[in-house]
C-alpha cells in the first residue's frame, strides 16, 4: 500500500475496516480473488469512497452501511487501477427500493445518471443481482458508474482528466469498430445494447470486461486490451489486477 493510502487508513476505526472487509469477502468477487495486499488497499478506497458520496433513498426504505459498502466497491473495481478515488461531481446516489419511472415517460428504469442533476439513481434489488451473479456481464453499479467515468473526465481540465488522452482515443478508435459491427449485427460479446450509443458502450464492455474478461478477450482482443490500457488492469490476473 503506498503511503497515500496508509495514511487514510488512519482515519478509519479498525472496526470500520473489519466490517467493510465483510462485507467484500461475501459480495464481490473481484476483491475475494485479491491478495492480501491489494485486499487492504480495496477497503481503504471503498472506505473513501463512500465518506466522500452522499447516499439517500425514497422515505420508508433505509440504506444500510453493508448496501453503501458493496455500492462503492463497484466504484473502487472500475478505478482500482487509476489515480481517481471518488468523484468530485457525481456525489449524490438515490437507491430506490425497486425499478422505477418518471414523470411523462413511460419507460421502467433500474438505474440512470443525470448530467444535470449530478446525481445516480439505482434500484437496489438491481445493484444486489449484479454482485450475486458475478459472471453473467451484467453489473448496474459498473454500468452506472461507468456512465459517471465518462461525464466527469469530459468535464475536468486537461491535467485533472481520469483518462489518459492518448488511451481513450486508443479505446475510442476500437469501440467505435465494435459499435459498427453491433449496428451490421456481427455482435459477439457485449449485449446489443452497447449499440445505442459510445456511453452505453463504455459501460456495457466494463460490465463484460470485470465479468467475463477470458471471453471478452478471446473474441474482442483489441476493444479488450485497449480497456486494460485505459483503465491500467487486467482482471483476469485475479490476485493483482493492476500489476503494482
Amino acid at each position: 500500500m503506498n503511503i497515500k493510502y496508509k495514511l487514510i487508513s488512519l482515519f478509519f476505526r479498525q472496526k470500520t475496516k473489519a466490517e467493510c472487509h465483510e462485507v467484500l469477502l461475501t459480495n464481490n468477487t473481484y476483491y475475494q480473488n485479491l491478495s492480501e495486499k491489494n485486499k487492504y488497499t480495496f477497503q481503504i478506497r471503498t472506505l473513501l469512497f463512500l465518506w466522500t458520496t452522499n447516499f439517500s433513498s425514497d422515505s420508508g426504505f433505509s440504506i444500510n452501511q453493508k448496501m453503501k459498502i458493496i455500492i462503492s466497491s463497484a466504484f473502487v473495481q472500475i478505478t482500482f487501477g487509476l489515480k481517481t478515488d471518488t468523484l468530485e461531481k457525481f456525489n449524490d446516489i438515490f437507491v430506490t427500493p425497486r425499478a422505477y419511472s418518471y414523470k411523462n415517460n413511460p419507460a421502467i428504469f433500474d438505474g440512470d445518471v443525470n448530467p444535470n442533476t449530478k446525481k445516480i439513481n439505482m434500484s437496489w434489488p438491481a445493484i444486489a443481482q449484479g454482485f450475486e451473479i458475478a459472471d453473467d456481464g451484467l453489473n448496474l453499479s459498473i454500468h452506472e458508474f461507468g456512465h459517471c467515468l465518462i461525464f466527469e473526465n469530459a468535464s475536468r481540465s486537461y491535467l485533472s482528466r481520469i483518462f489518459n488522452e492518448n488511451d481513450f482515443d486508443h479505446w475510442k478508435k476500437h469501440a467505435a469498430n465494435k459499435f459498427q459491427k453491433i449496428k451490421s449485427k456481427d455482435n459477439k460479446v457485449l449485449r446489443d445494447y452497447a449499440g445505442t450509443n459510445l456511453i452505453e458502450l463504455f459501460s456495457v464492455s466494463l460490465e463484460t470486461f470485470f465479468e467475463q474478461p477470458e471471453y471478452f478477450e478471446n473474441n474482442e482482443p483489441k476493444l479488450y486490451f485497449s480497456m486494460t490500457k485505459l483503465l491500467k488492469q487486467d482482471p483476469r490476473n485475479k490476485l493483482n489486477p493492476t500489476g503494482k
